[in-house]
């Protein structure tokens, strides 16, 4: 059995978004709690500058992904289209809905007002998570299996 990829550049951006994704979201986050001297606002602020350019960044790579992916719409499945909707609606939900909401928080936290309990952070997370699955079922969508005639 042969594998083959469906589009390069496509599997090419899938990757790097799947790369800066992680980083920001899986490494960079939880380890600025740990810097020694790092002051919750300045960790706040932190947090909302990288989600803010990660979600810019991703959105890129989205339309990038969509546009090449229609350019050869004929190696593709309305399973792979589903697949880059989906994270693309996750996305949307994020940029203008939860970290929006997430935001204010972390304003009001930055300078020390009280916030009420909330379960958004919990809802980003397991949005976070969703990403992460259908990233990687994105990026195993891209190959196709062949049988070898010999």
């Amino acid at each position: 059995m042969k594998l083959n990829i469906k589009n390069p550049l496509v599997l090419m951006l899938l990757c790097l978004m799947t790369g800066v994704f992680v980083t920001v979201s899986f490494l960079e986050t939880p380890m600025k709690f740990q810097v020694p001297g790092m002051t919750l606002p300045a960790a706040l602020g932190l947090g909302m500058l990288m989600f803010g350019i990660s979600t810019k960044i991703q959105c890129l790579f989205l339309v990038l992904i969509i546009i090449t992916m229609l350019i050869t719409r004929k190696k593709y499945t309305k399973t792979d289209f589903i697949i880059i909707a989906v994270l693309f609606a996750v996305l949307i939900i994020e940029k203008f809905w939860m970290l929006p909401v997430l935001d204010s928080r972390a304003h009001l936290l930055s300078v020390g007002k009280p916030v009420s309990p909330s379960e958004m952070h919990t809802y980003f997370i397991y949005a976070e998570s969703f990403k992460t699955f259908f990233l990687l079922t994105a990026i195993i969508f891209q190959f196709t299996k062949h049988k070898n005639n010999y």
